[in-house]
């Protein structure tokens, strides 16, 4: 975090810093910043960024009017605050850019939510002072109006003419500002996700029981009985919980907002083995035995990776929701904008002769059915995944149900998943979901 009264003074380059509440700021240099209290700070010269949280997070509580003080200068109660040689820069939340020229003038550009602009006068007293609401995508620069210059009116609630004031106006082109210090995250991986990671690592070779939500260090070569009921992931905020799809009662809940769906066939109830992120590579060995868990008997399975990323097999009965907001939660800068996924039956036929793979795929968004593939066997190759998601979507649910033959030899994948991610800011316009 950062501390009170520490003076950052960057020749060139990028730097965050972050606050006890979580308020964030990237200094681009040339700057000189200080940390001149809990919730804000004095920028003499350069740019910064500052995102403060969302929901309250890094922010005090907000204001409808800044009230006047005696000395404009002074550290501020106020919600996160930066102030400049020339201006104050109050925070109405989330995110906004400061500029501070060689002159001392003062740009201020919101990326979202709102901030008040007050000029900063010495010597004039609280008749100099005046202040500007600025909203998303709207900018102002305050600026010394220089001697020998005069302004029969002012822009925005300008402070007038008298020589050595201060003045509103709307900067020609607004600066550019650094909003992030490395690219955006691109995706998310699943596989890595269900193996315990955050989506951003490589972690395969673990899973989870579908009957009951609990981490499954090593493949359960086993039948699984279930009671027909959804179960929450403890231990993983990205995984909202697990099922075991039966149609035989009618409507299942598939997320934990009790969205239903009433179009699952009638199945036995029990799931087979776990719902396992496997790697894209896979011990020769396994390959020459004719018995043994199918997460890896069935070799590469090269058409369903292309992108060598590894397998998510979901033998039916199983079903997994992904919690899509949490994600938002940890990634702020990015969203989950599609699902892509190469899905189908592995062909177990070169290891067992009389194997008759047949099932059903499913993928839901908040309990919307997207994606449906019935009776589907391996010689009907592969299914590409490539679904959109909006903005608000809570939910992403995979499923497999077997096609009414039993679930032997139904060796259902979602090769290389992985959600695409895209900029918040770029998806403000795109539609929300009904």
């Amino acid at each position: 975090s950062a501390p009170l009264g520490r003076e950052y003074a960057l020749a060139s380059g990028l730097m965050e810093i972050t606050y006890k509440s979580g308020a964030r700021v990237i200094l681009e240099g040339p700057c000189a910043y200080q940390v001149d209290s809990s919730a804000g700070g004095f920028l003499a010269r350069g740019k910064l960024t500052a995102r403060i949280g969302e929901r309250g997070e890094g922010r005090g509580e907000k204001i409808q009017q800044i009230p006047k003080s005696p000395n404009p200068q002074s550290p501020t109660p106020y919600p996160f605050v930066v102030r400049t040689p020339t201006a104050i820069v109050t925070d109405l939340g989330t995110e906004f850019g400061v500029e501070v020229d060689e002159n001392g003038d003062t740009t201020s550009y919101v990326f979202e939510g709102k901030v008040v602009v007050k000029a900063a006068i010495r010597g004039f007293g609280d008749s100099g002072i005046r202040d500007v609401q600025l909203a998303a995508g709207e900018s102002v620069m305050v600026g010394r109006v220089r001697a020998g210059t005069h302004h029969n009116s002012t822009a925005a609630g300008g402070t007038g003419s008298a020589s050595g004031t201060l003045r509103f106006t709307q900067p020609t082109t607004p600066p550019k500002f650094v909003r992030r210090l490395q690219e955006p995250l691109k995706t998310l991986d699943l596989l890595d996700i269900v193996a315990g990671g955050n989506g951003t690592g490589r972690r395969r070779e673990r899973g989870i029981d579908p009957s009951s939500g609990i981490y499954d260090p090593r493949f359960v070569w086993a039948i699984r009985d279930a009671d027909r009921l959804y179960h929450a992931v403890r231990w993983h905020s990205f995984i909202d919980g697990v099922f075991v799809p039966d149609g035989r009662d009618g409507a299942v809940a598939i997320d934990s907002s009790e969205h239903l769906f009433d179009g699952f066939p009638t199945t036995s109830g029990q799931g087979y083995g776990s719902i396992w992120a496997r790697g894209a590579e896979v011990d020769d060995n396994w390959s020459e035995k004719t018995s043994g868990p199918w997460v890896y008997v069935m070799g590469r399975a090269e058409r369903f990776q292309p992108a060598n990323r590894g397998l998510l097999c979901l033998s039916p009965n199983a079903g997994i929701t992904f919690n899509l907001e949490a994600m938002r939660r940890a990634y702020r800068d990015v969203a989950p904008n599609k699902f892509r996924a190469v899905a189908g039956l592995v062909d177990n036929r070169n290891l067992v002769p009389t194997a008759d793979g047949l099932a059903d795929l499913w993928v839901f968004i908040d309990g919307t059915l997207k994606l449906k593939r019935t009776q589907l066997r391996p010689e009907h190759g592969i299914v590409l995944v490539d679904i959109e998601i909006a903005p608000d979507a809570q939910f992403l649910t995979l499923v497999s149900t077997d096609g009414g033959n039993g679930y032997a030899n139904d060796y259902v994948v979602f090769g290389d998943p992985v959600l695409e991610m895209a900029p918040t800011d770029q998806r403000e316009n795109m539609p929300m979901s009904n």
